[in-house]
């Protein structure tokens, strides 16, 4: 009987190295990833991935502070939050320097230079909740001269000084949201006007307890090019708000659903008659005490989350205004060192 031949060896199957996928194709897949997760996660894979996310044209718009990686950064230094001082003390003037915010804030404070940096100059957007401060502002102001739209939520440590600041800089804004920024007064809305004379949409959501003063309606009054206003809980009247739709002749869109010392009678409805999208109080029966409602303390309300935000869209496939964008997530090591995080 002869020997029969030895069986051929099975084919090791091929292992696809994903460090050789072409750069624009890495770019394009990490453009559906937040910047929390590329910064911590996607682009520190290899050495190819970490060049592609360094690629300025990643980085034109910046959304952090609101996704699940982001808020998974927050709570693993939440013991460090324990021993920060301002820790519920929501209305404390910060101090100036790093020393006496929580670590979670120091760390997203890291991550938002280090994606202004891998701009090169040219972010366009940036989206920040919880965690910016003036000093992040600054460093977008110095290094963003293309910035149209910004949104600050529920950001503590902002004050009108840094936005103000920021502002001035930062001349090509179109879109600004402020939401629940504490910090923030009514008359920063001046220097806006005053800077941005491209302003085409503003979202203003201050909280209940923090009263604005009159340089609100005189700012927004100098954005002629305005197309789109939101105001919440502003103590704007009716007067001031006819004042406004006579300034801002462009004005499309128009929503003061909850600033309560607005009464929807038939001469602010006349004057709102060419706004195509308009957003009344309801009908109101006496005008609403705002003295009396201050004195007895009621807390605030600030929020984010599962409110809409317009172009801030979480739906990546949205597309509700100029800049049409959305963040996915993707998983990463909290035990590495990512060189630029900053020290306990």
């Amino acid at each position: 009987m002869e020997p029969q031949p030895d069986a051929a060896p099975t084919p090791v199957p091929s292992v696809r190295d994903w460090s050789e996928l072409p750069l624009d194709a890495l770019t394009s897949v990490f453009a559906g990833l937040g910047a929390v997760d590329v910064l911590m996660g996607a682009g520190l894979v290899c050495h190819s991935w970490l060049e592609a996310a360094k690629a300025p044209e990643l980085w034109r718009r910046v959304d952090m502070g609101r996704g699940p990686r982001d808020k998974e950064v927050m709570a693993k230094n939440r013991g460090a939050d324990l021993d920060d001082p301002n820790r519920g003390v929501a209305f404390a003037r910060p101090s100036p320097g790093q020393n006496r915010l929580s670590k979670s804030t120091r760390v997203m404070c890291a991550m938002a230079k280090e994606a202004v940096d891998r701009s090169n100059g040219k972010l366009e957007v940036f989206v920040g909740a919880n965690f910016v401060t003036d000093e992040v502002l600054t460093y977008i102001g110095a290094r963003s001269p293309s910035l149209k739209g910004l949104a600050l939520l529920s950001c503590y440590h902002v004050t009108s000084q840094g936005f103000t600041d920021l502002v001035t800089k930062c001349t090509q804004l179109e879109d600004i949201e402020l939401s629940g920024c504490v910090g923030v007064r009514g008359d920063v809305m001046v220097a806006t006007g005053r800077a941005c004379l491209r302003l085409k949409r503003l979202v203003l959501d201050k909280t209940w307890r923090r009263r604005w003063d009159s340089g609100e309606v005189a700012g927004i009054s100098m954005m002629h090019e305005l197309r789109h206003l939101s105001l919440a809980r502003s103590e704007i009247t009716n007067d001031e708000l006819m004042a406004v739709v006579d300034a801002c002749p462009c004005l499309e869109y128009l929503s003061v659903v909850d600033c309560y010392n607005i009464v929807a009678d038939v001469a602010l409805r006349a004057k709102c008659a060419t706004v195509k999208t308009l957003g009344l109080p309801a009908s109101q029966d006496h005008h609403y005490d705002w003295d009396e409602f201050y004195a007895y303390g009621f807390g605030t309300a600030s929020y984010h989350g599962d409110i809409g935000y317009g172009w801030m869209s979480d739906d990546r496939h949205a597309s509700n205004g100029p800049y049409d964008y959305g963040f996915g997530t993707a998983s990463y090591d909290h035990d590495m060192d990512y060189g630029w995080m900053p020290d306990d």
